[in-house]
């Protein structure tokens, strides 16, 4: 091998090596093989946006051939190969190097006409017969291109009137664009929507007016306010991937908001699905907060019972408002903060005694010892509310008490805490049965080896201390307050009869020593002049008064008398006729009806007359016995009822002794302060 001028291949030989294929081979094993011809793309529809374009591009080039062959006459010397071919130039203005001013948007919007939307419809429909979804789009196109001169200087028309720029537009246009979207499926307005959401967005990138799609989707909004619903998911998306250009995702906020101008329950679910998510983006966070109090402020006649906030959606809410995971600044968290009652009474429904019950279970799952301060008061004092208001809710709380042991401790805790304010609110018997069988089941876990559950102990400590509060007597300040009055007066009494005269009585000398009774005359004799003033006033001009309106009313109250009397009197003659005419027909009437059946009216004769004797006989035994029967029911009374310590006997001595021991301290305690004085 070394010797070998020449490599040498090691190793085992291939069993069979294909042979190369001459060309002709390969020709006929390609003409065997099936061969996939691809299809040509589809072929777009034009639209009038691009008919436009088009005709636009025609004229520039006859423009452009125009110049050119000026130029030819003009430089015969100039040979054809060396000429170059002019460029279509795009637009006129480019042409003058001069833009269109910038006309305001109210001038614009007032010179839409709507024989040019009934023309660029009639158009597409001619183009387009089969394609209606072409006609709106190239109607919202048509609007767009008919506004693209306008400044625009705010993309959501802060401070606006509700409506703006819609309402701008003369009634005849709208009525136009109205009558044209009423046509259509749901579907397909619902996919317009979108599509003129997209084209507002393409314009806007471009830095163009986009106010003939805003006014567009204004429109659509108004027709069908649940619009959005069916691609939620699709405007979300949009918004995540525009986050990073706010004024582009603010735009997007405003043509999905506008399904709340005319429905509240469609615009707060807007605001759940879609603005919600956007309070974490910082330059954006401002819009929902803003949005969502001109949605309350617009709807204030949106009553509880409409059902316009589920319980999951008031949730959603109250997760916003007090929880610190969403990084907001304090005057939009404030903001946030004062529209949360609003949404917690629509929450509630119109009868919150019927509802609540199905709220507490959702506060109490959610109470948690680890969050903030702000959640756990709320979601105390909302329990409260739940107990106080929905009986329900007790018996709620006894078959969620072990499930949520932790929580109904520290309800209960809060319940002892603010106990002299709630004692009031709470219904006793209930409170108390409650605590019992919270007693029970404490008990239970005890002696089943559970007594070292979390929360056991807390629970346990709260409910005694709420059952000692809930059963200590409280001081009676009523009885104090009487007792303390009769005592006073029984003395004042006692002085007066005793003394010779009103003015030599110790009482009378106390209010005087004291000035007590020079303010009082003081005070009378203030009261008796101005009384007296008023009188005179009164026996002065009230004879003026009176004779000045029986001048100027008594002319037309008597018109109105006398038009009354000739009223009457006319109406008595001019319906006699058609009285006498009712009553004929009355009597005809009765005696066809009569001639029926006269069986019948004998036997319901015969049971009236029946019937009257015996309930005047009746009364007749009744009032015969009356007294008899009061006084088998006075000695039943006495028998029965009135004995031992309840008879009268009894009675009168218990008052008489009441009446005496009263006198006998009171005397007693007169004579001591008499003693005291002197």
């Amino acid at each position: 091998m070394a010797s070998a001028s020449q490599w040498e291949v090691v190793g085992k030989p291939k069993k069979g090596k294909n042979s190369p294929s001459s060309k002709s081979q390969k020709k006929q094993s390609g003409a065997k093989m099936i061969t996939i011809e691809p299809n040509a793309p589809v072929k777009e529809d034009k639209t009038i946006y691009t008919a436009f374009l088009e005709k636009e591009e025609k004229e520039q080039l006859k423009a452009a051939r125009g110049n050119a062959a000026s130029a030819r006459n003009t430089n015969g010397s100039v040979s054809s190969a060396n000429k170059k071919p002019a460029a279509p130039k795009k637009k006129k203005v480019e042409q003058d190097g001069k833009r269109p001013e910038k006309v305001s948007i109210s001038t614009a919007i007032a010179q839409i006409d709507h024989q040019e939307l009934e023309k660029n419809l009639s158009e597409s429909q001619l183009k387009f017969p089969d394609n209606p979804d072409v006609w709106l789009k190239d109607l919202a196109s048509f609007l767009n291109l008919k506004l693209e001169n306008v400044k625009e200087t705010d993309d959501f028309y802060k401070g606006k009137p509700q409506g703006f720029p819609l309402a701008l537009m003369p009634q005849s246009s709208q009525k136009v664009l109205n009558s044209v979207v009423k046509k259509f499926s749901n579907q397909m307005l619902d996919n317009l929507f979108y599509h003129c959401v997209q084209q507002m967005l393409t314009e806007a990138a471009k830095d163009q007016c986009s106010l003939g799609y805003k006014m567009f989707l204004q429109l659509l909004a108004y027709h069908k306010p649940d619009i959005t619903m069916s691609k939620m998911h699709q405007y979300l998306e949009l918004l995540k991937t525009h986050q990073n250009r706010p004024a582009l995702c603010i735009s997007i906020l405003w043509a999905v908001g506008q399904c709340g101008t005319k429905n509240f329950k469609c615009g707060f679910k807007v605001w759940l699905e879609l603005m919600l998510p956007m309070l974490e983006v910082r330059q954006v966070a401002h819009y929902p907060v803003e949005y969502l109090e001109q949605l309350v402020r617009a709807h204030k006649t949106v009553t509880s019972a409409d059902g316009v906030v589920a319980l999951r959606e008031y949730f959603q809410v109250l997760d916003v408002v007090f929880s610190p995971g969403f990084n907001l600044s304090n005057d939009l968290r404030k903001r946030l903060n004062d529209l949360y009652p609003r949404i917690k009474e629509l929450a509630y429904g119109d009868n919150p005694a019927q509802t609540l019950r199905t709220f507490f279970a959702s506060y109490l799952a959610r109470y948690n010892v680890n969050a903030n301060p702000a959640i756990k008061n709320e979601l105390l004092s909302c329990l409260v509310k739940c107990l106080t208001t929905d009986k329900q809710s007790f018996s709620v709380w006894c078959q969620l008490y072990m499930k949520h042991l932790v929580a109904s401790g520290y309800l209960l805790e809060h319940i002892c805490n603010e106990w002299s304010d709630l004692a009031s609110l709470f219904d006793k018997k209930l409170l108390h049965e409650t605590l019992r069988s919270f007693s029970v089941t404490n008990e239970e876990m005890e002696t089943q080896g559970r007594g070292q559950r979390e929360g056991l102990a807390h629970c346990q400590a709260a409910t005694k201390d709420l059952v000692g509060r809930l059963t200590r007597a409280s001081f009676p300040w009523g009885l104090l307050v009487f007792f303390l009055v009769s005592v006073v007066a029984s003395i004042v009494m006692y002085d007066i009869l005793s003394s010779p005269n009103l003015r030599k009585s110790k009482s009378m000398s106390f209010l005087e020593h004291y000035g007590v009774l020079a303010v009082l005359e003081q005070a009378w004799g203030r009261i008796s002049t101005f009384f007296n003033l008023a009188a005179s006033w009164l026996r002065t001009n009230c004879p003026v008064y009176f004779a000045y309106v029986r001048d100027t009313v008594g002319p037309f109250l008597v018109l109105v008398w006398t038009s009354l009397k000739e009223f009457v009197v006319t109406s008595e003659e001019v319906t006699r006729p058609h009285r006498a005419w009712m009553l004929e027909k009355v009597v005809a009437c009765y005696h066809w009806v009569y001639e029926l059946s006269p069986e019948t009216w004998v036997w319901c004769h015969d049971a009236a007359v029946l019937a009257w004797e015996a309930t005047l006989d009746y009364s007749i035994w009744l009032w015969k016995h009356a007294v008899h029967l009061a006084h088998e029911a006075e000695h039943w009374l006495t028998e029965n009822v009135f004995t031992g310590s309840m008879s009268s006997d009894s009675i009168k001595s218990t008052a008489e002794w009441t009446v005496r021991q009263f006198q006998n301290y009171t005397s007693q305690a007169w004579a001591n302060i008499l003693t005291m004085v002197k």
